[in-house]
């Protein structure tokens, strides 16, 4: 692929004031988009990244892999009382999480986080299965990136495209509602999470399209819902379906405000799409757990090995235990610490972009096992593009890839990008699109 990225360079280097040019009138397209991020267009490079078709057929393959063994893992945890006790879950959360939802796919919403470095050379940075985002603004952006001068350009040599993720999730929804209750085609559905918590824009591209397929959809906070009659209502609205955009951790936080949800949920008279058996992975100990041999010896030898070869070394960070704690202060450029369930990169510290002073104040504050330590990844670098006061410059970025599956099926990609070892939006981050070229 590094042809067709060296091939890019060359055409906006050719003429850089008519790509600049494009790229601000590509801005004012995103404008009236849904593609927002706290109120202002999400940030973005006049730049793609380019997938094979080779590359795709990689993806499938690895994330296939990992989520038989995440599927394994769920049903070891439904099953063995001792092997819950690892996760340490409150009883209101576990009690959620061993509802049955009603349909077969324990996470039908996920983003899997990853550093790939090219073929099958990859690691695995993080499991979103909780409420993940993502998929509207690389779809908005990818749209109108096919338009754009370069890469009208480059269709004369590639046939270029994208992988629609919108219109593929409602299928899947849909899907999921039609094992839920088979007798029923036409359900009222709603979009739910906390009001002043999500992000309202994606919510509004997902309502328009489900509302264009002809079904009733509303946009919802949990705190507001009314169970009455074996039914869940927002004020008038039966809702039979939910879209769960909002988080296990902010469910559990406003558990007492959510009382009718929740007698709904665990009665199985509402569908909710992703259920809360998700959070047994999406949780970040699900790494140690997964690298503790003697935790999980129903897996097969190939899929600890697996694990060996793409997961990053990770441990429960104990401040209690002598040995691990110094290990930890004594090689702070290798290791990183991560809060186990925060979201947005809240929490996260890189040792090496720490002084040893500051690595150790972090772990002074650590209280309890709150946090995990995991082997720091190199994270994968690109020149891409950019326009400094309208000048092309060619910068290194580093990146990393969202893999997107639905009911298990990788669908597509979300990449973002940004100059410090912690990419996600709250960072500052930039979003790239994701073309295909055959």
């Amino acid at each position: 692929m590094e042809a067709i990225y060296k091939r890019y360079q060359e055409i906006l280097s050719a003429n850089p004031n008519k790509y600049y040019e494009d790229y601000q009138q590509l801005y004012k397209k995103m404008e009236d988009s849904p593609a927002y991020y706290h109120g202002q267009v999400i940030p973005f490079l006049y730049q793609p990244l380019f997938f094979s078709d080779e590359e795709l057929k990689i993806f499938k393959e690895l994330t296939s892999q990992l989520t038989d063994i995440l599927n394994k893992v769920i049903a070891k945890y439904l099953s063995d009382g001792q092997f819950r006790s690892y996760f340490s879950f409150s009883k209101e959360l576990e009690e959620l999480i061993l509802a049955d939802p009603g349909y077969s796919c324990p996470f039908p919403m996920t983003r899997f986080d990853i550093f790939y470095y090219g073929g099958r050379n990859f690691k695995f940075c993080e499991l979103n299965t909780d409420g993940s985002s993502g998929a509207v603004k690389t779809n908005t952006l990818e749209k109108f990136f096919l338009s754009t001068k370069a890469i009208d350009k480059l269709k004369r040599d590639y046939q270029i495209a994208y992988a629609e993720l919108i219109e593929s999730w409602i299928d899947n929804l849909l899907e999921n509602y039609r094992q839920f209750n088979p007798n029923h085609d036409k359900p009222n559905i709603a979009i739910m999470d906390f009001e002043g918590y999500g992000m309202v824009k994606e919510f509004e591209c997902f309502r328009d399209a489900i509302k264009e397929r002809g079904y009733q959809v509303e946009i919802i906070d949990p705190r507001e819902l009314d169970y009455r009659d074996n039914k869940l209502y927002s004020g008038d609205f039966r809702v039979d379906l939910i879209y769960r955009r909002a988080v296990t951790l902010d469910l559990i936080g406003h558990y007492d405000e959510i009382e009718d949800f929740v007698a709904a949920y665990l009665d199985g008279n509402i569908c909710v799409v992703g259920g809360l058996r998700s959070q047994i992975i999406h949780n970040k100990i699900i790494f140690a757990l997964l690298q503790d041999s003697d935790k999980v010896d129903f897996l097969s030898k190939e899929e600890q090995e697996f694990i060996k070869q793409h997961i990053p070394y990770t441990r429960i960070f104990n401040p209690t235990d002598d040995q691990l704690f110094n290990y930890v202060k004594e090689n702070r450029e290798s290791l990183v610490l991560k809060p186990m369930d925060l979201y947005g990169a809240d929490g996260v510290a890189i040792g090496r972009d720490l002084s040893q002073a500051e690595w150790e104040a972090r772990l002074d504050k650590i209280e309890g096992k709150s946090y995990l330590v995991q082997e720091f990844c190199l994270v994968p670098e690109k020149e891409l593009a950019v326009f400094g006061q309208g000048k092309l410059s060619f910068e290194p970025f580093k990146y990393t890839l969202g893999l997107f599956l639905y009911n298990q099926d990788f669908k597509g990609i979300y990449t973002r990008a940004g100059k410090d070892n912690v990419i996600a939006s709250a960072t500052g981050c930039v979003t790239l699109p994701n073309l295909i070229i055959d």
